[in-house]
């Protein structure tokens, strides 16, 4: 004979004072304990958390039975003084160890502390639950459940670190690599990703009928800070921390329910502040049973307009508890409500600005957030002081983020991504203060002059554009926005046309380009140069994600990238192109290509071909890859900025080296930003020289 534990079958929830308020007995395996004086049963309405019961002695027991061990269970209890008002002080207590409060119930307000419960208290497979009032008052309850929960922890890089797929109801990592270079403890372990700039977990089996959150911690022991965010399924949630040698950090994120409608999530940290490095320390999936109010804090201006209207996630009604925040282009939260209704948020004050309160500026356009996620508003809101309501119904869900990777200096990109609020400062948020100069086709950003004279507003998805990335670590740029179809036309223009890649995997130049294919001369990436009628000199090989490229059509045409998936290929490295590493790139080059001899036969593989300024800077440098040609090869011009990036100047003429030789005649045109390429052939004889050994006594 043995016996077999199985735990209890769903909740057990307790309306104390009413007649489920049931007294313990072992056969039931749960219920209230009365001890010492009897204990009062009240209400002050017909409501849950109106009813209670109340022991004078200071202390109300429940008692609950069939606990299992590896089994979890929350431990939720409403605590409310029913309008009584005697400020009572109480305290949670399993098993004589508190393990909640105290609760200051004197603010008339409902506590509702949701306890999980460490494994430990119930090795016995019981629990006692004393609720205790200070100051001799009497201690009452109005609400008390037990439930076996989902919750599933990592201690990242630790021993008990899963790998996904684990359990019953699988999870673990995806990807990184242990350590515990700053200790062994589950907060010092950690999984660090060393190849890109975000680590995962993924979680299966969630229910949809339920609700979810997210604990996470952060430590690190050295090393320069982190910057980090928490994404599920894509999604940016809002939660954004820099980790700081030495301290510790933890974050708790719920879960919206339009991320695991399919059952399943992944929870990503993203760093921001470099291209690989993103870490854990532990990570732990939480079933919600308690669902604390959700609230608003906004600082009130004497300015202010008027938001309401329908709300969705993934087009279903946004269900009550649901947080809609409004922000500033500065990031700044402007307005907030919650959802009361499914699926509409009410009248919301936006604020504005009143130094030194932040707030909406005259003429901008407000950003709209559900549940921390960005939200496309129909029709967008331009803030002014109108105190006036405006209908902007709210769409969350559909948007997508994109991660592009930037280094220092000149950097030319394109998203994939339309931004519900194309404003250059709103699009570029997740690096402000790293840039100053934008340039699109036709107008620029300028942070240096007057707003009024920055003649680039907005960033849009399809296009590309040059940004120059300042201070000496990469960044990465997200980009939030509906993501656009890879076979949306894009109308190209006789001429230099800056454009995007809308594909989201790599294809080779002429297969990506075959809709305008006879239409077109040159394309080039800012450094790689590709011309279908020299392909023996192209250096670019395949257009990619996150690049912008500059496209000359010799006619009017429309460009349409092919549908379905590409190879996945990745940038083609400076070994392959013959490209020099060292040579800064700027906005502003011409090219150059052709043959090149030395000393009569064609240049070994390998050959050094250099282009100097009349101030002796390399402004341009290719390393032969086939015996005889080199090119194309860009060749830069100057940037002034700060800090000066060196190149040519319009009009100079341009001196040539091979392998440390100047070229002593060669038809060179003098420099000017043209981006077109110029065959000039080179000759060189390079003198022998003959090493002896030297020996000495």
């Amino acid at each position: 004979w043995q016996d077999v534990y199985v735990g209890f079958a769903g909740p057990i929830l307790l309306d104390s004072g009413t007649a489920t308020d049931l007294d313990y007995t072992p056969e039931r395996g749960f219920g209230y304990v009365d001890e010492g004086q009897a204990d009062i049963l009240g209400d002050c309405g017909s409501e849950p958390h109106q009813t209670y019961r109340l022991d004078p002695d200071g202390r109300v027991v429940y008692r609950f039975d069939h606990l299992l061990p590896g089994h979890f269970y929350h431990l939720d209890l409403t605590l409310y003084e029913c309008g009584q008002g005697a400020g009572r002080q109480e305290v949670v207590k399993v098993d004589g160890i508190t393990v909640a409060g105290p609760e200051d119930l004197g603010d008339g307000e409902e506590h509702r502390p949701s306890i999980l419960l460490d494994p430990a208290l119930y090795a016995d497979r019981a629990i006692s639950v004393t609720v205790e009032a200070y100051e001799g008052l009497g201690a009452l309850v109005n609400e008390i459940s037990l439930h076996d929960v989902d919750y599933r922890y990592a201690d990242s890089g630790g021993g008990n670190d899963p790998q996904y797929p684990t359990g019953d109801l699988p999870y673990g990592w995806l990807d990184g690599s242990s350590t515990s270079a700053w200790g062994s403890l589950p907060y010092q372990t950690a999984r660090v990703d060393l190849l890109d700039n975000d680590v995962r977990y993924q979680f299966d089996g969630l229910d949809p009928l339920k609700r979810y959150r997210v604990h996470l911690s952060f430590y690190q022991g050295s090393g320069t800070n982190r910057v980090q965010q928490v994404w599920i399924d894509g999604q940016f949630t809002g939660e954004e921390l820099t980790i700081v040698s030495g301290q510790r950090y933890s974050t708790t994120v719920s879960i919206p329910f339009s991320a695991y409608a399919d059952g399943s999530i992944v929870v990503s940290v993203v760093r921001t502040n470099a291209s690989v490095g993103a870490m854990i320390n532990e990570i732990a999936l939480e079933e919600e049973t308690q669902i604390s109010a959700a609230t608003c804090q906004v600082t009130e201006t004497p300015y202010w307009t008027i938001a309401y209207g329908s709300v969705t996630i993934a087009g279903q009604p946004a269900p009550p508890g649901t947080v809609v925040t409004a922000e500033s282009p500065r990031g700044d939260v402007v307005g907030c409500t919650v959802v009361e209704t499914a699926g509409q948020y009410k009248f919301t004050p936006i604020y504005g600005e009143y130094p030194p309160t932040p707030g909406m500026r005259d003429g901008e356009t407000v950003l709209f957030r559900v549940n921390g996620a960005l939200a496309v508003p129909n029709p967008s809101l331009t803030w002014h002081d109108d105190k006036v309501p405006h209908r902007v119904d709210l769409e969350a869900g559909v948007t997508q983020a994109q991660s592009i990777l930037l280094t220092p200096g000149w950097n030319l990109f394109s998203f994939y991504v339309e931004p519900p609020v194309p404003l250059v400062d709103t699009v570029l948020r997740s690096i402000a203060g790293k840039y100053c100069l934008v340039l699109g086709e036709r107008d620029i950003y300028d942070c240096s002059v007057p707003e009024r004279f920055r003649s680039l507003k907005e960033l849009h998805g399809g296009l590309g554009y040059y940004l120059r990335l300042e201070g000496g670590t990469s960044a990465n740029l997200l980009v939030e926005g509906v993501p656009i179809s890879p076979t949306t036309p894009i109308p190209l223009h006789p001429g230099w046309n800056w454009v995007g890649y809308l594909p989201r995997a790599s294809r080779p130049v002429a297969e990506a380009l075959q809709s305008i294919d006879g239409h077109y001369l040159w394309v080039t990436d800012g450094s790689l140069f590709y011309d279908p009628a020299l392909p023996e000199f192209s250096t670019l090989t395949e257009m990619e994600t996150d690049t912008g490229y500059l496209i000359y059509a010799t006619d009017a045409v429309t460009l349409t990238y092919p549908s379905g998936g590409g190879a996945a290929a990745g940038r083609t490295s400076a070994a392959v192109t013959g490209l020099c590493a060292g040579v800064a790139p700027t906005p502003y080059f011409t090219l150059l290509y052709g043959s090149l001899n030395v000393n009569g036969a064609p240049a070994a593989v390998g050959t050094r071909v250099e282009v100097v300024t009349p101030r002796g800077e390399v402004a341009g440098c290719f390393i032969v890859g086939e015996a005889g040609q080199y090119g194309f090869m860009p060749v830069y011009g100057e940037d002034q900025g700060d800090p000066p990036i060196p190149g040519f100047r319009e009009g100079e003429p341009l001196t040539l080296w091979v392998n440390g030789w100047l070229v002593d005649s060669v038809a060179a045109p003098s420099w000017t930003d043209d981006k077109s390429p110029h065959r000039v052939d080179l000759a060189v004889t390079v003198p022998y020289q003959l090493y002896l050994p030297l020996m000495l006594r």
